[in-house]
């Protein structure tokens, strides 16, 4: 698979996970500016600030390893952002999903709370 194949494949599954876990989607590659977020869901509690990581086996590594404190701190100003033009009143939590692709198939990690807004 090419690299924005990859990319968008692993974004279906994830959405596709997350919603069958009970989450809506709010916003899919919402960008603003300079600012981009893969996935916005809510769940009855809260607004989840997904970032999706997509890899094939065959790059033999974590897609969690992509997740850098820069792409921390990228992701944190995006949401500040998001928030900003669209008040919720609800918590903002950011989770992470990596997809491992193994002969197409997605294998699918879901990191809750991955990281903490503390770099804002």
């Amino acid at each position: 698979m090419k690299t924005i194949n990859i990319g968008r494949a692993g974004e279906d599954a994830a959405l596709d996970w997350l919603q069958e876990h009970g989450m809506t989607l709010l916003e899919r590659n919402w960008r603003s500016g300079h600012y981009e977020l893969d996935l916005i869901m809510e769940d009855s509690r809260s607004i989840r600030i997904v970032e999706v990581k997509s890899l094939s086996e065959s790059d033999g590594f974590d897609p969690s390893a992509n997740m850098t404190p820069e792409k921390c701190r990228r992701v944190v100003r995006a949401a500040r952002r998001f928030i900003a033009e669209n008040p919720c009143g609800k918590e903002v939590i950011f989770d992470v999903v990596t997809v491992l692709f193994d002969d197409g198939r997605p294998q699918i990690t879901y990191i809750p709370s991955a990281f903490l807004p503390i770099h804002m």
